[in-house]
């Protein structure tokens, strides 16, 4: 599809209900965090977690005009984050909702426009409801908009997944599946690569049989894509029509394979390397939540010059330009879904909606973030309740895992599993088996004590330090370099965030009000769950 950024000449107003139609509306351009330009109140309900951040309704709008030339096409925006819940309506009239703040979402547009007429678009986020994020969520539209044109018969968005399922030098095998609206039986799919000059290396034609298409392209004198010669490639898809080219799509990819194993560990291309990892929010410091390609460049260049290889996207899915970076610069990712699942950790967390949208939200990671080489696990949580089987955790587990395997059988699947906090001694480490049952991987959080342990009882167990203390970094590395089943080790965290923990966790003294009634406290050593 036609993809057209879509930021430019919004506005926003907080006013809200009856106040709507005295609404003063001010222009903005996105991604807009609304919480980082308000300052801090001990009062607000976000407290330390949140960096004591205003949160609240706002409201977006933007009028624009729906060409002649739109009749008959689809057309479909595509938000990559709304923090959160949010409603979109296109004149007067609720199209989509979407709660969980932190996945991209697509909205059809199509039968709802005033072609060749003027529209207005409204977009309300709503992040009242506090608390709800562990940390600082930012306020609004904080991801970029994207709008997305195309005729009856088009390549659907993030419809198009690439894999390498064999990478050598000499000749690599590149496939294709590629996911089709509209098209009939005189549609042809044209798929074509191109190295990183331009120049066409492979090219491959197929009649449009359905709406999936299966191709296989052959690369020869491949340049393999790692952490240090991160090579892209790009996949030009072109849809035909009576021999004409009606709708394309470029994605950018990887050439690379990869393996683990309990014997082997983690190889790239065949070498033997150790995840070298730090874990990061998404958040961009002093600049809040909103996205900036330069900000999320520069979080996987300090890593790079720092010396790690690896990033685990701590507790939700990044912004496509964080992935993007990685894969230019070459950074290994763990991209994960959920801070929690039935059971919440805050009053107003993801829970609320987790039966109602999991699937949902799954596949909008999954689809969206498979393309990228940087990607090498996916995480289906952090630290949930249900870790140790209560409340169905095995179930939902299996549930999580059998939905990321359906989408993307390439990678393995893991979760980020902390100790079990029972005082009365019922529940033990021993009971989270249930869980990392469903996984590929374990992911281990402050439990390096248990790496020998559980490696007795359970050989075939890979595991990664998802979490750990720099104050035990010595202990955690020494494991990981002398247990090949241990991959490697992700430090608590490798970049600094606003709220939770860190030095952007403010504190109040007891009787401080707002930003400058309190003095910093000490920050916390530990995290909470």
């Amino acid at each position: 599809m036609n993809k057209q950024n879509f930021d430019l000449n919004w506005e926003y107003t907080e006013a809200g209900g009856m106040m709507m139609a005295f609404a003063q509306w001010q222009p903005v351009n996105l991604p807009h965090d609304l919480s980082i330009t308000k300052a801090r109140s001990a009062d607000y309900r976000t407290a330390g977690g949140g960096g004591y951040a205003w949160s609240g309704v706002v409201t977006y709008r933007k009028r624009f005009q729906a060409p002649e030339d739109w009749r008959g096409q689809s057309v479909l925006l595509e938000f990559e984050g709304v923090y959160m819940n949010a409603e979109v309506s296109i004149n007067h009239e609720l199209v989509a909702l979407h709660p969980y703040g932190y996945t991209s979402f697509l909205v059809d547009l199509t039968p709802h426009l005033k072609v060749g007429g003027e529209n207005e678009l409204v977009v309300v986020a709503n992040n009242s409801a506090q608390p709800n994020s562990r940390w600082y969520s930012g306020t609004g539209i904080y991801r970029h908009v994207w709008l997305r044109t195309a005729p009856a018969a088009h390549i659907r968005p993030w419809g198009v997944f690439v894999t390498t399922p064999e990478a050598a030098a000499a000749a690599s095998t590149v496939r294709v599946t590629t996911e089709l609206a509209g098209a009939t039986g005189r549609a042809v799919l044209r798929s074509r690569l191109l190295d990183a000059s331009g120049a066409e290396v492979a090219r491959v034609e197929s009649t449009a049989q359905g709406e999936r298409v299966e191709q296989t392209l052959t690369v020869k004198d491949a340049r393999l894509w790692s952490v240090d010669a991160p090579n892209l490639y790009s996949l030009v898809s072109e849809l035909l029509v009576g021999g004409k080219v009606v709708d394309s799509e470029r994605t950018p990819f990887g050439i690379r394979s990869f393996s683990m194993d309990a014997e082997n560990g983690f190889r790239l291309n065949g070498v033997a390397m150790k995840l070298k990892g730090g874990c990061v929010h998404h958040d961009n410091g002093v600049l809040g939540a909103t996205v900036y390609a330069r900000a999320e460049e520069r979080k996987v260049e300090i890593h790079k010059t720092s010396g790690y290889n690896a990033i685990r996207c701590a507790h939700n899915p990044p912004s496509p330009a964080f992935l993007e970076a990685c894969d230019r610069l070459g950074m290994l990712v763990i991209d994960e879904a959920f801070d929690c699942w039935r059971e919440g950790k805050n009053p107003y967390d993801y829970h609320v909606a987790f039966d109602d949208w999991w699937q949902r939200d799954i596949d909008s990671m999954l689809l969206r973030d498979r393309k990228h080489p940087s990607v090498i696990l996916w995480s289906i949580g952090n630290e949930v309740h249900e870790r140790d089987g209560r409340g169905k955790g095995a179930e939902i587990a299996m549930m999580l895992a059998g939905r990321v395997r359906e989408l993307d059988p390439t990678r393995p699947v893991t979760a980020a599993i902390c100790g079990v906090w029972d005082q009365s001694g019922r529940r033990t480490w021993q009971d989270t088996d249930v869980v990392f049952a469903a996984l590929d991987v374990g992911g281990y959080n402050y439990q390096w004590a248990n790496y020998r342990l559980d490696h007795a009882s359970h050989p075939e167990r890979m595991m990664i330090g998802t979490e750990s203390f720099p104050m035990e970094a010595l202990d955690n590395w020494n494991l990981v370099e002398s247990e090949s089943y241990v991959l490697g080790d992700f430090v608590w965290t490798s970049l600094d965030y606003l709220g939770e923990a860190g030095i952007g966790r403010t504190q109040f003294e007891a009787g401080g009000k707002n930003g400058g009634g309190g003095k910093p406290g000490e920050r916390s050593r530990r995290r909470g769950p």
